[in-house]
């Protein structure tokens, strides 16, 4: 993938290029016009480089009929129609925006966003009139929520990590009836199944402060004080590394080995349920896997979600636990 500013450069090539008043443009002169808009010095090898990419590269697949014009002591496209402009968008390119443009939507509300909503509605529309046009045009549904609750307090939220000024948070679980301040010191934020999380250390005032996951959604209120906090150590990248979900126990990393029935098999070959997932045994009869995690509540969810197609091999806590909940729902469908 090119940097920002040799894509940059390659739009000014082809602006000067095409330009129908100053045609067949010298060597020096692509150059002067590129450092005038960029606004910054730009040598000739960049040039040279950026013209030899867009005829030769296929990454970038311009194929720019770009030659040298002895007679006009210049640079010309021997097809007079050709602009990268015109370059037709592949249906992959189209999928792909159509995924970047669902995503800047669910933040739309930010102030950082905003400023470009006009801009981001002009390239939906454009998008979709070119599925429109296509003769073998195929509909892609992404399954996605129209916004995330809570995504008001992201700026908020952002800037107080960024510059570390210690957050005042009014917070209410699912399970509580009120909301709780806190005083947070936050370090980063975490995506999970259609919500946002904020993982940052709670510091109480006479008990010990630890690490806790805050729901964007359960936030009532948001508030970066002027007080600012050191960070301690932390691995944000492995924060969440022994665990499906963002639910933390605590607990130890634990061997976990499920029993797949083969209908299964593909489905949990071809996408692994955690990144340590290692085959055991694989079978016309079964699939065995061995996972290295922490048993939580999305864990939980997720075995439960297989019903019958999977079976709990070890630890023999997680087989009962699981036991424990099927005779419990077993029971809610007891005749009264």
């Amino acid at each position: 993938m090119k940097n920002k500013h040799a894509v940059t450069r390659y739009r000014l090539i082809d602006n000067r290029m095409t330009m129908k008043q100053k045609p067949a443009p010298s060597l020096q002169e692509i150059v002067d016009y590129v450092c005038e808009k960029l606004g910054t010095p730009v040598s000739v090898s960049s040039i040279q480089k950026d013209i030899y990419a867009m005829r030769f590269d296929e990454g970038l697949g311009f194929f720019a009929p770009i030659e040298y014009d002895q007679y006009r002591k210049g640079y010309v496209y021997t097809d007079p129609d050709y602009s990268i402009s015109n370059i037709p968008v592949s249906e992959e390119d189209l999928q792909g925006l159509e995924i970047a443009i669902g995503i800047l939507e669910q933040f739309k509300e930010l102030p950082a966003i905003k400023l470009f909503e006009d801009a981001i509605t002009k390239i939906a529309s454009s998008v979709k009139q070119s599925r429109e046009n296509k003769a073998d045009s195929k509909i892609l549904l992404l399954d996605r929520p129209k916004r995330y609750k809570g995504i008001e307090h992201l700026s908020e939220i952002v800037e107080a990590i960024r510059h570390k000024h210690v957050m005042r948070i009014h917070y209410q679980p699912f399970n509580k009836s009120e909301a709780k301040k806190h005083t947070v010191h936050p370090y980063f934020i975490k995506e999970y199944n259609g919500r946002m999380y904020l993982i940052g250390k709670d510091i109480h005032p006479t008990k010990e402060s630890i690490f806790l996951t805050f729901a964007f959604d359960r936030m009532s209120e948001v508030l970066k004080m002027n007080q600012t906090f050191r960070e301690d150590e932390l691995d944000k990248e492995n924060y969440f590394n022994a665990t499906i979900g963002i639910s933390l126990t605590g607990e130890k990393p634990e061997k976990i080995v499920l029993q797949f029935e083969p209908a299964q098999a593909n489905y949990i070959k071809s996408q692994p349920v955690h990144h340590s997932q290692k085959i055991i045994k694989d079978t016309a009869s079964q699939l065995v896997i061995a996972l290295n995690l922490v048993i939580n509540y999305e864990l939980m969810a997720m075995l439960l979600s297989f019903g019958d197609k999977v079976k709990v091999l070890k630890p023999a806590s997680l087989a009962d636990r699981v036991v424990a909940i099927a005779q419990n729902i077993m029971k809610q469908y007891e005749p009264l």
